[in-house]
């Protein structure tokens, strides 16, 4: 029988009891609804210790270098409060940021490396945070994420920064506690089931005493082996931690502080007052002579007078501090009394200007009036009418009355082109004779109905003003963005028209209703006028208004000013076309009646460039299928221009030739894009070979037809021959092959020239003109542009390159290398017989043997720069060639042309050792980047052509 010892004191039969472990934790985080972090209340006083290391030692520790690993504990500067604390790797995110776990609390966020520091041996412990999930509940499979949210704030309220107590039910196999629960004599389980964010599940306890007892241990500092101390005391810290809420850690550690400081202060004086009493009585056993006595007086006394001294200094620290006390309240009133002076004279400054407005108050606000009425007259001579969202009106009726709509004939067109490329696609797919012609009856009966329905598409679409509209909705989108900036997508817009209209009519009539209260103000104020005016005539008999009108004068002046200022600021609004309105409800309506306006617009747009685009395919595809909807493709009439060039005179073969190309790129896109059952067909025309090829592979050319001469100089070991084609140097490179050399040969060459054919000149590369095979013997010849002299091996030797012609010849080899590297392509071949500087200022990658591998290809003979050797550390040990072996070659090449007539020493890796060597600072940080003994530390090739180093000219 096992008995386990709860936290109260009590024993439980293990066998008899579900619980397991019973102790009291902190909230720290809420993971999902049913899954949280919390530390044991016995480790606040190590959480407060780690903290205080933290704050000391992170600020001047050193930044993690390069990633950091999972198995080490680093320091994390948390964004939301800038403190440190202890996290752990969670993954890489990006090469700068890493997903990081905060061990003591169990939080997780995204940190940048500079804010990653390393901890010394003494913070490499295990983390004070736990992570427990509710006995017998789960998140819901399908649950959605509002509920899941709210879930874990009613979590995150029931658990956070309070003491809750867990009774240990089982662990998980992932190391988490299923426990349960209580705060406050609640049943956090329960009540989160209760409010419907988790659901109950049956569960197979599996317990595991043991395991628990070893986790509790690791959790207190490894010391600890047993399980949490009882209930009374964990109930006591319960209290003790809530009446100090927040505050715990802050009072704990003061309290501590100064009870140590008043031991440590009780020591000494008991220490000293022994140590004095020892020395009295050692005296006076010892010797009895006056003179020691009286030098035990002197002592007593001295003491007396040091105490004297220290009652003297404390009351002169309380007088200066009182003395202190007074300037501050003296100064307090000397401020007070500046500040009731700057007053007075404020007060003095308002009378007299009061006293002046009085003397001239009637001048003053007639005056006022006189003036904004005025500008009221040029605001209603300049607004003829109201113009409350006209703009936005007038543009709802034109996208509301001439919107178009997707025309019935496009969908159906739209549905038999798909069933039509479906076709083409069986067809490109075929490789049985059997299946083929089905597939061509199939594909013939959809091209038919496409041709159908593609021209009753177009009649439709020649009908309509597709154009006009798209020149409408432009010039309404201009004027729209014009008067109101730029919009935004909303996805709650319905029936803002409605709303727009209504509050439109609802402001017209406020604006009629201030203008006729404006009307009658100014009125009124006008018969006072007359009124007035014939009182001040001695002619006329009118009497003086009597003291019992109704409106003073003044109430008059007044409100026809308040209704002028009302119609003036509606009129500045409208006059100004703005929508800067001080009621937020109406920049809300007239913002979403824009958005819905430009919303409108844009659909409409897109669907009128889907109309034109496919109207536009349409026709396309009506020119070029019209002539095959009766007729099938003659391959003999395609394929007459080839058997014609073996009739032909040498003289002509070469035009012919290409003319044979422009045929075999017809016959291409002929296969391509209307029948790519023609290679499986008609086998003899060797239609798949010149596609494999990349369109190089040629069958009309023989070695014969130029006339070569041969270069035995540039090798010994292949056929190399040197002719010219209209007036251009070429070279033919011949290569021994069978049937599978020559596949991959096809294949390598056919990828290098696709490489090329991106950038093509710019390309940094030597082009591939043709690819042909010898009909006499096993040979396929490579024809290539010549240049004579121009390898930089030859350069170096006759002429060398200064240090600015280096730049811009390396420059192009590291573009030549950054087009083959973008297809993924390795060189294995950049020696300096394989490098050709043109005209000395354009550098020229060549191309290497297509029938070798990259690891074939690296040679120890040719892969050599004088007495630097090009060959990677790597290769050399046996691995395969990499984007990065070329590199350390290019790195290699950049050093020799730079010394070309150094004896270069190596280092024990195999590297050049170049630290003796006196160069600019750009070239030694480019080529020590080059040169790494590792492949992962050496730079890409679109980062070497960033260099500062290629940018000087």
């Amino acid at each position: 029988m096992q008995i386990i010892k709860m936290d109260d004191g009590k024993q439980v039969n293990g066998s008899e009891s579900k619980v397991v472990k019973v102790e009291d934790v902190m909230g720290s985080h809420i993971e999902d609804p049913v899954t949280f972090w919390g530390q044991n209340i016995e480790l606040i006083q190590d959480l407060l210790k780690v903290s205080t290391a933290l704050t000391e030692i992170c600020p001047f520790a050193a930044k993690v270098f390069g990633d950091p690993v999972p198995e080490k504990i680093y320091g994390g500067l948390y964004s939301e409060d800038q403190c440190w604390y202890r996290c752990k790797l969670i993954k890489m995110m990006t090469n700068e940021k890493c997903l990081m776990t905060y061990v003591d609390y169990g939080n997780s966020e995204t940190l940048k490396k500079p804010c990653i520091v390393e901890l010394p041996e003494d913070l490499q412990r295990p983390g004070l945070a736990s992570k427990f999930r509710l006995w017998g509940l789960q998140v819901p499979p399908k649950q959605d994420v509002t509920p899941f949210d709210q879930g874990r704030r009613f979590l995150a309220s029931l658990i956070n920064d309070k003491i809750i107590r867990i009774n240990h039910r089982d662990t998980a196999h992932d190391g988490t506690f299923l426990v349960e629960a209580e705060s406050d004599a609640l049943n956090i389980g329960q009540e989160v089931a209760d409010k419907g964010f988790a659901e109950k599940y049956n569960v197979v306890p599996i317990y595991n005493l043991e395991r628990v007892k070893s986790t509790a241990a690791t959790l207190i500092n490894g010391s600890k082996a047993e399980v949490v101390q009882g209930l009374s005391n964990g109930s006591q810290k319960v209290k003790n931690i809530l009446d100090s809420k927040n505050d715990y850690l802050g009072i704990k550690t003061k309290g501590r502080m100064k009870s140590i400081q008043h031991r440590s202060r009780d020591i000494k004086m008991d220490g000293k007052n022994a140590l004095v009493h020892a020395l009295e009585k050692k005296s006076l056993t010892h010797c009895c002579s006056g003179q020691m006595q009286d030098m035990i007086k002197i002592q007593h006394d001295q003491r007396l007078l040091e105490d004297q001294n220290e009652n003297l200094r404390t009351k002169n620290v309380s007088y200066l501090q009182n003395c202190q006390l007074l300037e501050r309240q003296l100064k307090q009133q000397q401020l007070e009394l500046k500040k009731m002076e700057e007053e007075l004279k404020q007060h003095q400054k308002a009378e007299l200007k009061f006293t002046d407005d009085l003397k001239h108050a009637v001048e003053t606000k007639l005056g006022c009036l006189a003036e904004k009425i005025e500008k009221l007259k040029q605001f209603r001579s300049e607004l003829n009418e109201n113009r409350f969202g006209d703009d936005l009106s007038d543009a709802m009726k034109v996208i509301t009355e001439g919107s178009l709509q997707t025309p019935q004939s496009m969908k159906s067109l739209e549905n038999i082109w798909n069933e039509y490329d479906l076709a083409q696609e069986a067809l490109r797919k075929c490789k049985s004779l059997e299946d083929v012609h089905a597939l061509i009856d199939k594909r013939n009966e959809l091209r038919n109905a496409l041709y159908a329905a593609a021209d009753e598409f177009t009649s439709e679409i020649d009908t309509l003003s597709i154009r006009d509209r798209v020149n409408v909705l432009k010039s309404l989108t201009c004027s729209m963005n014009a008067a109101y900036g730029p919009h935004e997508i909303e996805h709650n817009s319905y029936q803002m028209f409605d709303r727009f209209i209504e509050w439109r009519n609802s402001k017209l009539q406020e604006f009629n209703d201030v203008k006729h209260r404006t009307a009658i103000s100014l009125q009124v104020l006008a018969k006072w006028f007359d009124k007035t005016v014939k009182i001040f005539d001695l002619n006329s008999r009118a009497s003086s208004p009597s003291i019992g009108d109704s409106k003073s004068v003044d109430e008059m002046l007044d409100e026809a000013e308040r209704d002028v200022c009302r119609e003036l600021d509606i009129s500045t609004t409208v006059g100004n076309h703005t929508i800067m309105q001080k009621c937020e409800l109406d920049k809300k309506i007239i913002h979403g009646a824009f958005n819905e306006v430009m919303q409108k617009i844009n659909q409409e747009h897109s669907l009128l460039l889907i109309i034109e685009n496919r109207y536009a395919d349409s026709v396309q595809f009506k020119k070029q299928a019209g002539q095959w909807l009766n007729t099938y493709p003659s391959v003999g009439n395609l394929l007459s221009i080839k058997r014609s060039v073996k009739n032909l005179k040498a003289q002509l073969r070469w035009k012919l030739v290409e003319k044979n190309n422009i045929e075999d790129e017809r016959l291409d896109n002929i296969v391509q894009r209307w029948f790519p059952e023609l290679p499986l067909l008609h086998p003899e025309a060797a239609i798949k070979s010149y596609m494999q090829s990349a369109g190089l592979l040629t069958e009309s050319l023989e070695r014969d037809l130029f006339d070569p001469e041969p270069m035995r100089e540039l090798s010994s070991k292949r056929s190399l021959v040197c002719s010219e084609v209209k007036s251009k140097r070429i070279l033919l490179k011949g290569y021994s092959v069978d049937f599978a050399t020559e596949a991959n040969m096809i294949e390598r060459a056919a990828a290098y020239h696709r490489a090329w054919s991106v950038l093509k000149e710019n390309s940094g590369l030597l082009p591939i003109l043709y690819l042909f095979a010898c009909k006499s013997e096993p040979v396929a010849y490579v024809m290539l542009p010549f240049y004579p002299g121009c390898s930089l091996k030859t350069v170096q030797d006759t002429n060398p390159l200064n240090s600015a012609e280096v730049i811009k010849v390396m420059r192009g080899v590291a573009t030549g290398l950054q087009t083959l590297h973008s297809s993924n392509i390795v060189h294995g071949a950049l020696h300096p017989h394989n490098v050709f500087a043109v005209n000395r200022e354009r550098g020229i990658v060549g191309d290497f043997d297509f029938t070798k591998s990259a690891d074939q290809r690296n040679i120890v003979g040719w892969m050599v720069a004088d007495k630097v050797n090009l060959i990677a550390p790597e290769v050399r040990s046996g691995q395969s060639a990499t984007l990065a072996s070329d590199v350390f070659a290019f790195g290699h090449l950049l050093l020799w042309l730079n010394f070309p007539k150094n004896d270069f020493a190596a280092k024990p890796d195999g590297t050049v050792d170049f630290s003796e060597l006196s160069m600019d600072p750009k070239l030694w940080s480019l080529v020590s980047r080059l040169t790494c003994f590792s492949p992962v530390d050496r730079l890409e090739v679109d980062q070497l052509i960033k260099d500062g180093y290629f940018l000087a000219i």
